[in-house]
């Protein structure tokens, strides 16, 4: 099976089970967030960077859910599906917008890293 092949056939299965180039890009991107110390995070609030949180851990959960933890309090958690996430250039930190299912509200969250990751 040719290299055309194997893209026709790849493209065809992400017809059928509706995953789109953004929902790979977020299952890959938080698979290598997964267990991932955060030094910060902080939320763009009224025109403000507000920080909400230091030292916690980036997670995959049940459910297909992706969590950023402070101590024992979930800070933000999205459904991985869902949640549009890019990394800094720099691969110090990473920027993550979706519906927070803790507030029910959509947010956009920076994550900053205690190193690069590669």
């Amino acid at each position: 099976m040719g290299v055309t092949a194997l893209s026709l056939t790849g493209k065809l299965r992400d017809i059928l089970t509706g995953t789109t180039e953004q929902i790979r890009q977020s299952r890959t991107i938080c698979a290598k967030l997964h267990d991932s110390h955060v030094k910060y995070a902080s939320e763009k609030i009224d025109g403000t960077d507000t920080i909400i949180g230091r030292e916690g851990h980036l997670n995959l959960v049940g459910n297909g859910e992706f969590e950023l933890v402070f101590g024992t309090s979930s800070a933000f958690r999205v459904k991985v599906d869902e949640l549009q996430i890019w990394e800094f250039m720099s691969l110090d930190g990473a920027v993550m917008t979706g519906n927070d299912l803790n507030t029910g509200k959509l947010r956009t969250v920076t994550s900053y890293y205690d190193k690069h990751l590669t």
